[in-house]
């Protein structure tokens, strides 16, 4: 078979790869679709840190049983823990000390064929192949979510509006947030607004807390979510969370991040860091999608064949429009 290989930084592949083996507990799946997300970006600029090369990436995938009847349609959940350590036992796989995610610390699912762990199948009798690709990156603004405890009512704002913020904005208002966003690209703003529907989309710069408390009625949100991965980014979400508020980084920055304590302690915040997800998160993301509680159809937004990609990867994050680009396997 042939799959996408990335052989080193800014250097990604499509060439001949071995079928591959199944361990013991494992099942051979027919890859359907694939997602491009930020980290995946992030590898190929080289700047992932948990990641050696070469790699096969993937962990945002679509699947089909190869071996198992029914041959089901499939989400994978891509984050192989232990079961053995004390965040494991705890119920906080995501946490796992000897974490490994597909695509990052093991080969992923740019490829046609992959095998992994039954456990970490989530079938679906009614979802479609391409929303099934979606489930991987929804249950990480799922989980975020879940992390910030959001009571109705609670004037929120979500700062970045890629997938996962997008993601984090469509279950926070289904949690009740009055919900408002951020975004500093003119294209994903006029995207937020129709996923969204809603009129108004805010925009970064030095007149955002004054927006803010406009629109939250004089005060400033009680739950901020940062999913931009900025640095500077996440140093605006910080200062924009309400005294006794939250803010929860869902997007990664590699490297040091700091913030002035006093500010911290004055305003007695909770800072929360949201990683992964865990095994309910992606059945109640599975739920929410089969019953229509949400609606994900505008996300997608470009597709590409397996061969087209590594031509079209290294300027794909300043493509216009782009939300979601999945890779079509089948």
């Amino acid at each position: 078979m042939h799959a996408l290989q990335l052989v080193r930084p800014g250097r990604l592949a499509w060439q001949s790869a071995s079928v591959p083996v199944q361990a013991p507990g494992e099942v051979l799946v027919r890859v359907r679709y694939a997602g491009v997300c930020g980290t995946d970006l992030h590898a190929f600029a080289g700047r992932q840190p948990f990641l050696s090369y070469p790699r096969r990436l993937g962990h945002e995938l679509s699947v089909q049983t190869v071996d198992l009847v029914p041959d089901n349609a499939c989400a994978v959940n891509p984050y192989l823990h232990c079961s053995r350590c004390q965040p494991c036992r705890a119920g906080s796989t995501n946490c796992c000390e000897g974490l490994e995610v597909l695509g990052v610390h093991r080969d992923g699912g740019w490829a046609p064929l992959l095998s992994v762990p039954r456990t970490h199948l989530y079938p679906s009798k009614t979802l479609p192949a391409k929303v099934l690709a979606l489930v991987e990156p929804l249950v990480v603004s799922y989980h975020a979510v879940r992390r910030a405890r959001i009571q109705a009512g609670e004037p929120v704002v979500v700062v970045g509006m890629g997938p996962i913020g997008l993601g984090v904005a469509l279950f926070a208002r289904l949690m009740g947030a009055d919900l408002h966003v951020c975004e500093a690209r003119l294209d994903r703003r006029q995207a937020s607004r129709a996923i969204l529907d809603r009129d108004e989309v805010l925009s970064p710069g030095p007149t955002l807390e004054r927006a803010l408390r406009r629109v939250c009625g004089g005060d400033l949100p009680q739950v901020v979510f940062d999913a931009t991965g900025s640095k500077a980014a996440m140093h605006v979400s910080f200062s924009l969370a309400a005294h006794g508020g939250r803010c929860v980084f869902v997007g990664h920055y590699p490297g040091e991040y700091s913030f002035y304590e006093p500010d911290f302690h004055r305003r007695e915040l909770t800072l929360l860091a949201s990683r992964n997800g865990q095994h309910q998160d992606f059945l109640s993301v599975i739920t929410a999608l089969e019953d229509g509680t949400v609606d994900v159809s505008g996300l997608v937004t470009h597709q590409y064949k397996p061969d087209q990609m590594p031509a079209v990867l290294p300027d794909l994050a300043d493509t216009p429009g782009l939300i979601k680009a999945l890779i079509a396997f089948s």
